[in-house]
C-alpha cells in the first residue's frame, strides 16, 4: 500500500485497472490440483475451501485497512510511533512490522 501511494497518479491509476480486470474477468493460474482430491473427493473439502478462501479475503482485507490506517498517521498527520501506538494500541505489532 505505501509503495502504491508512492507511484505517480498515472501509474496507480494503471495497476488499480489491471487489479480491477484480473478481479472481474479472473486470474487464469496453470497449476495441478492437489493430490489430495486423489485422496478425498471434492466434495468433501469443498466446505473447508470456501471457509479458507473468505478466511484469506479478510486477513487480507484487514492488512490492508491496517496499512491504510498507519500511512495516514504517518504521512499525511505526521505522527510517530509513539503516539501511533497511544491510538490503537493492539495494531502494534502490525505497525512495527511495517516500519522495518
Amino acid at each position: 500500500m505505501w509503495e502504491y501511494m508512492k507511484v505517480p497518479e498515472d501509474s496507480r491509476e494503471k495497476v488499480k485497472n489491471l487489479l480491477k480486470d484480473a478481479n472481474e474477468n479472473g486470474v487464469k493460474i496453470s497449476h495441478q490440483a492437489p493430490t489430495l482430491y486423489d485422496v478425498v473427493p471434492k466434495e468433501e473439502i469443498a466446505e473447508f475451501e470456501e471457509l479458507m478462501r473468505k478466511t484469506i479475503a479478510d486477513i487480507v482485507s484487514e492488512v490492508s485497512s491496517v496499512a491504510c490506517w498507519v500511512y495516514v498517521q504517518k504521512y499525511v498527520k505526521h505522527k510517530t510511533l509513539n503516539e501511533m501506538l497511544q491510538e490503537l494500541p493492539d495494531v502494534s505489532q502490525f505497525i512495527l512490522a511495517m516500519m522495518r
